[in-house]
């Protein structure tokens, strides 16, 4: 019946409305209960004083009960009802003659009332409440006697006459401003959360370029921010994510290329001696390699990517690791004549998996070599010292800093050096710093890279100046 937010809001606004009005009715009713009350004791006790007097004068002076009910009652408010009783309860005169020749069922309060003094109260008699004041007024023929003046008391609701058209009124008119802002409320809350409900169904159906009106700091203002956010990083991701299909069918469409053509040569005859035919067989191993590594490394981001690779968490001393990892690189460098140098400065202990932080100084230290000048050199620091990082566990990011003691790999060489423009882009897949692709490789070294230091709940950054060198900090938070 109510299939949208804002009728079911309505609904709930009308109901709350109804049920505050009909409360504040009930406390209002019991209020003028007590109020009635009140007011009607202070009356019969005022009007008490002067008629007990006047009782008490006129039965010495040998008046009956009947006369002098008469003549009080004559004086008082004719809604009153003025009765005499003696002291067994029996009511001898009553100014209306209605309850004479009845005794009341509970006389002992009167009893106890002294000569001056009065007493105020209700009683019920023949179903019906009524309130009184009364008070002793002698005892002619040898009977105690009381005068007590008494009204019946009407339910509060029968006598809501005279405030019922204001009363009306007045509920009327909170309950009309009550919907109002009742309709206001809900088409705040209701209009924002259905232009988010549409730009969602925009986005399930393909069009990501959807953002929100951010008004307010409160609730839905928050979660159009954050759908703004996830809005973006979706048509980010896509956009990676098509740019990462156009880069892998480049990179895999060259290498195949060059494998078909020269397969097709060794197949038509083309390659006439055996040494044409072992060049065309080596170039088709080269770039069987080459796409080797692509797809290994492209199967090794997508499971980093999806945290499918188990990591070890062990305590890791890199002042003991390292040489060995850079050794690794010694004849390389000397085949490419290069100088290689590593230096331990008392790094701390770090928790994490060697295998991959080998990786991490593999892919750096190969880095380094491929685009440094020959004579050139590449030196491989360890240390420690503070620096800030973020935050964050997994995947999600903050930007909350806290300054930690840190283990710091540094490899810096004395290369070519890369440009400003492309230090922002050095992290993304497939990207590489010379425009031409000379120095080979897949692009993804550095963007693993980045995954695993990450992982390790670390931060990496790239300093570099063309003609000069570049420089690769890597953090890891000490254990």
């Amino acid at each position: 019946m109510f299939h949208s937010l804002r009728s079911r809001l309505l609904v709930s606004y009308f109901v709350v409305v109804l049920l505050t009005l009909c409360i504040a009715g009930t406390g209002l009713l019991f209020l003028l209960q007590d109020y009635q009350r009140g007011i009607v004791n202070q009356r019969l006790t005022d009007a008490l004083g002067p008629a007990a007097i006047q009782a008490r004068s006129a039965l010495r002076q040998g008046a009956s009960v009947e006369q002098v009910a008469q003549e009080l009652q004559a004086e008082l408010d004719p809604s009153w009802r003025v009765m005499l009783l003696d002291e067994t309860g029996l009511i001898v005169a009553d100014s209306q003659s209605e309850f004479a020749q009845r005794r009341l069922p509970r006389i002992t309060l009167l009893q106890k009332v002294g000569k001056f003094r009065f007493a105020t109260g209700r009683q019920l008699i023949e179903g019906r409440e009524l309130a009184y004041a009364a008070a002793p007024v002698g005892r002619p023929v040898d009977n105690k006697m009381y005068l007590m003046v008494a009204t019946i008391i009407r339910p509060v609701i029968g006598g809501l006459e005279d405030l019922a058209r204001p009363l009306l009124i007045a509920g009327a008119t909170a309950f009309g401003a009550a919907i109002v802002l009742a309709v206001l409320m809900a088409r705040s809350i209701a209009q924002p959360l259905g232009r988010l409900t549409e730009a969602t169904e925009a986005i399930a159906r393909g069009n990501y370029d959807q953002q929100i009106d951010v008004q307010g700091q409160d609730e839905v203002g928050r979660l159009a921010a954050s759908f703004n956010a996830m809005a973006r990083a979706v048509k980010r991701s896509q956009q990676v994510q098509k740019d990462f299909v156009a880069n892998v069918s480049h990179e895999l469409k060259t290498p195949l290329t060059s494998i078909q053509g020269f397969s097709q040569a060794i197949v038509e005859g083309a390659t006439r001696d055996m040494e044409s035919a072992k060049h065309a067989a080596k170039l088709i191993h080269e770039e069987a390699q080459r796409m080797a590594r692509l797809v290994a490394d492209l199967l090794t981001l997508a499971r980093l990517d999806a945290s499918d690779v188990p990591q070890e968490q062990e305590t890791l001393d890199l002042s003991l690791m390292l040489p060995a990892w850079v050794d690794r690189f010694q004849t390389r460098a000397r085949e490419e004549n290069l100088s290689l140098m590593l230096i331990l400065d008392s790094p701390p202990l770090v928790v994490g998996d060697a295998g991959r932080l080998e990786q991490v100084v593999a892919n750096l230290i190969d880095n380094a070599f491929k685009y440094n000048r020959p004579g050139g050199s590449v030196q491989v620091y360890a240390g420690g010292e503070l620096h800030a990082l973020a935050a964050s566990n997994g995947k999600a990011s903050s930007n909350v800093q806290h300054a930690v003691r840190c283990a710091l790999l540094r490899v810096r060489d004395t290369g070519v050096g890369i440009s400003a423009s492309k230090q922002a882009h050095l992290f993304e897949r497939f990207f590489r710093a010379d425009a031409a692709r000379v120095a080979g490789g897949t692009g993804l070294g550095l963007s693993i890279v980045k995954e695993i230091v990450r992982q390790h709940r670390g931060e990496i950054t790239v300093e570099s100046v063309e003609g000069i060198g570049t420089t690769f900090n890597v953090w890891l938070p000490a254990k």
